[in-house]
């Protein structure tokens, strides 16, 4: 009765939108939705649909973004697994597909206060193309665990099983001008407890940026949301050092970390890695330059550009031959304005000479390579960290 009563519906809530567009996984099939029989679509709880039966009698529903084959929808694609109390698997009572408005139907007999988890096997589904289910959205098969898609069920009260992948909310110290040459560099986790028997030092490595000369580091604690370590001597005044956690770590439900916060999980997501630098002591000149102030002219002829030393403000003598083209453009609502490039009185500034009159709204680009006399490269964002592309790059309307 459940099957009829779906498959003869006119307006199928699980219909899939072909118009849906996820971040470069249109090649393979997805699941749109997914659902409950009794409570709809965007449900996961399951609700006697026959009293009169022992048990809880309800549906899985499906519903995929492409034309699925068939002959692919069976029992060996689907697992499901009782979470909570965890007394073994389910097996379904059947199992059928609706090509015409892409649904699968999973028909099955549950128990109160009891937890599931589905798992659609990575591989075992194809569209009719013969392409892969692609759950994690990176338009390629990466096999199992990451192209198994978990579904979390509960009956009653029970609690539904973590799928959720852990993220980082966070990694210190990620700035210039430090003081504390023994500092705690860390990472904090949320949607977890991460799993802290992987947060190791194996996991956290600490180097000079400079020519990634290995900092030895102490664990000084983890828990489940973050993991943090201390160098067993003294930092360097002067000095940047890049830290990196490795992304092969997982909550204690068993889920991957996400490290760059888009909801999904690829076998090759990247490791957390980020800088931070000590300030300048007598005998070290590596703090960079960052914008002071830059100024359209009157007449729209030439733009007079600034710099100064990051975060502490310092004069700051810049090295005229990174004011180049590629580093320095000028744009207005006509395209981009040829340069000439004028220094010499003020060792901290440039006058970029228009070779035509600016029209319109007028837009400064400062590449991050742009430079001090000591080779510190520009630090757009001013956190005493320059030379990182797009992060250090500054672009402004004058």
């Amino acid at each position: 009765m459940l099957l009829l009563l779906l498959g003869c519906a006119q307006d199928n809530p699980f219909k899939a939108d072909p118009e849906v567009q996820w971040e470069g996984g249109n090649a393979h099939p997805h699941i749109d939705i997914a659902g409950t029989e009794s409570n709809g679509p965007g449900s996961f709880q399951f609700s006697d649909l026959d009293p009169g039966t022992a048990g809880i009698q309800d549906a899985v529903v499906l519903s995929f973004d492409k034309e699925i084959d068939p002959s692919t929808v069976t029992a060996a694609s689907f697992e499901m697994v009782e979470t909570e109390p965890g007394t073994g698997a389910v097996q379904f009572e059947s199992i059928s597909y609706y090509p015409e408005d892409g649904t699968a139907v999973l028909v099955g007999t549950f128990s109160d206060n009891t937890a599931y988890l589905l798992t659609v096997t990575a591989g075992s589904i194809l569209d009719l193309g013969g392409n892969e289910l692609d759950p994690n959205y990176n338009a390629l098969y990466d096999g199992s665990p990451w192209d198994d898609r978990l579904i979390a069920f509960y009956c009653g009260s029970a609690e539904m099983r973590d799928i959720t992948p852990p993220s980082v909310t966070g990694a210190f110290p990620n700035t210039g001008g430090g003081t504390n040459l023994l500092p705690h560099p860390r990472v904090f986790f949320t949607n977890g407890p991460m799993d802290v028997s992987q947060l190791t030092l194996d996991k956290f490595t600490l180097v000079r940026t400079s020519d990634s000369a290995s900092v030895e580091l102490e664990l000084s604690f983890a828990t489940g949301t973050e993991i943090n370590v201390v160098p067993t001597s003294e930092l360097s005044y002067g000095t940047r050092y890049t830290a990196r956690l490795s992304a092969q770590l997982a909550d204690s439900a068993g889920n991957y970390l996400d490290t760059n916060n888009d909801g999904l999980v690829w076998p090759n997501e990247p490791d957390v890695v980020w800088d931070f630098q000590y300030e300048d002591d007598s005998s070290t000149h590596a703090t960079p330059p960052t914008l002071s102030e830059a100024t359209l002219m009157p007449g729209n002829t030439s733009v007079h550009i600034e710099f100064e030393e990051s975060l502490t403000g310092d004069d700051v003598v810049m090295d005229d031959a990174t004011f180049i083209a590629a580093n320095i453009q000028v744009t207005d609502d006509n395209g981009s304005i040829p340069i000439v490039f004028e220094t010499g009185a003020d060792p901290s500034a440039v006058n970029c000479l228009l070779q035509r009159y600016a029209e319109g709204t007028v837009t400064l680009f400062i590449s991050c390579m742009v430079a001090d006399e000591y080779g510190n490269l520009f630090d757009g964002n001013n956190n005493g960290l320059g030379g990182t592309p797009g992060e250090d790059d500054w672009l402004g309307v004058l």
